[in-house]
């Protein structure tokens, strides 16, 4: 009887046990899942232990704290930002850049809000390299300018925010009504001499050919006449039995010649 209960005593301790410790792993024991497109930083009673990479991890202990980042690429829009060019024009400027975190700890370290110093960042870039152009340069070369602002910020971004831009460009380039008035009259006139320049090529190769055309049929009179009964015969279909057909003088001697 007496082994009889100390078997049961010695269960129910071990349940009360195990209990016990289940308990204190819960309270004790914290578990973080990091995904593969993150990092978490790992820090105790206010200071930093660890990067934590993807992966699950249990942190023994209290007073653990952890914070993740998301490594993906991610977008910032600096919105019609108006600046003024070299020579005092005012534009509107939108530019998009993209960027993901490329060290997590400097992210965290490097600023109280680290998205906005990134905006902050790209702005001014906006500014310094806009001011040192003309308007008609801003206007021709905006495509350009985003590998010039990517130049001017990224190590900048790196070393103090530890954010990697991969890319910036120029989305929209907006001028005020006058400006864009102008710049709509020098298009239209720009268009209308292209267009008259062409008019004069058309009139120049024409007037060629038909000194080309002259000088055969003045060194072949008899190509001449052939050319010219076909075109009679081409004319008068439909005008009855009258027609005239004029024909300048000098050619006409060479209709004449036997």
């Amino acid at each position: 009887m007496e082994t009889e209960i100390i078997i049961v005593a010695t269960a129910v301790s071990a349940i009360i046990l195990w209990m016990i410790s289940r308990k204190l792993i819960r309270e004790y024991v914290e578990t973080v899942t990091i995904w593969d497109y993150q990092t978490g930083l790992h820090f105790r009673d206010g200071q930093y232990v660890s990067s934590l990479q993807s992966g699950k991890h249990r942190l023994w202990g209290r007073c653990h704290s952890v914070l993740v980042f998301d490594h993906r690429m991610t977008e910032l829009v600096v919105q019609a930002q108006e600046l003024i060019t070299s020579d005092s024009a005012t534009v509107k400027l939108t530019a998009v850049a993209q960027w993901k975190i490329a060290d997590a700890l400097q992210f965290h370290l490097g600023a109280g809000d680290p998205h906005q110093a990134l905006y902050t960042q790209v702005q001014l870039a906006m500014r310094n390299v806009i001011a040192g152009l003309d308007l008609d340069t801003v206007v021709a070369q905006k495509a350009d300018f985003g590998k010039t602002l990517l130049k001017e910020v990224e190590d900048e971004v790196l070393s103090e925010l530890g954010v990697r831009i991969a890319r910036i460009e120029i989305r929209d380039v907006m001028l005020n009504g006058e400006l864009k008035s102008a710049y709509a009259g020098v298009l239209t006139a720009r268009k209308e001499a292209q267009a008259q320049q062409e008019k004069a090529r058309g009139d120049a190769a024409a007037m060629r050919t038909f000194a080309n055309a002259a000088r055969v049929y003045e060194n072949n009179p008899e190509l001449f006449r052939l050319r010219y009964l076909e075109t009679l015969k081409e004319v008068g279909t439909g005008y009855g039995n009258q027609m005239i057909v004029g024909v300048p003088e000098e050619l006409l001697t060479l209709i004449k010649k036997e």
